[in-house]
């Protein structure tokens, strides 16, 4: 199956929430950014970000789901998987963007939200 298929395949989720990723880039140097989800699946994710891998890269992801009203726990997914290719452009951002085939992902309950991380205090 090829990744055309995948993609269209999976029913994706127009998600916005905080994403950190890392991979190595040509020159051997580990790289890592932050972007926001503008959508994700089963099969991966698309992520906005200023800094993007480039197509074919292994990436790793990390994405925050804040607590929910309802008493619902914050979540973090982590996903690994292949850049499949860079938007040079996301209308309406100024951004750059790139989507992600996932081999794997885990989600898991999370004990802080995204604004209680130290670097995202710092942005702020």
């Amino acid at each position: 199956m090829n990744t055309s298929t995948i993609a269209r395949t999976t029913i994706r989720f127009p998600l916005q929430v905080s994403v950190d990723y890392w991979w190595t880039d040509n020159a051997g140097r580990h790289r890592q950014g932050e972007g926001h989800s503008r959508d994700v699946s089963e099969g991966g994710a698309f992520v906005i970000a200023v800094d993007c891998p480039p197509p074919g890269a292994s990436v790793e992801l990390r994405m925050f789901f804040d607590a929910f009203a309802d008493g619902t726990r914050a979540l973090r997914m982590e996903v690994e998987g292949r850049v499949l290719r860079v938007e040079p452009s996301v209308v309406g951002t100024g951004n750059r963007g790139f989507a992600v085939l996932s081999n794997e992902a885990m989600l898991e309950e999370h004990d802080e939200s995204y604004e209680d991380r130290p670097h995202a205090r710092e942005r702020a």
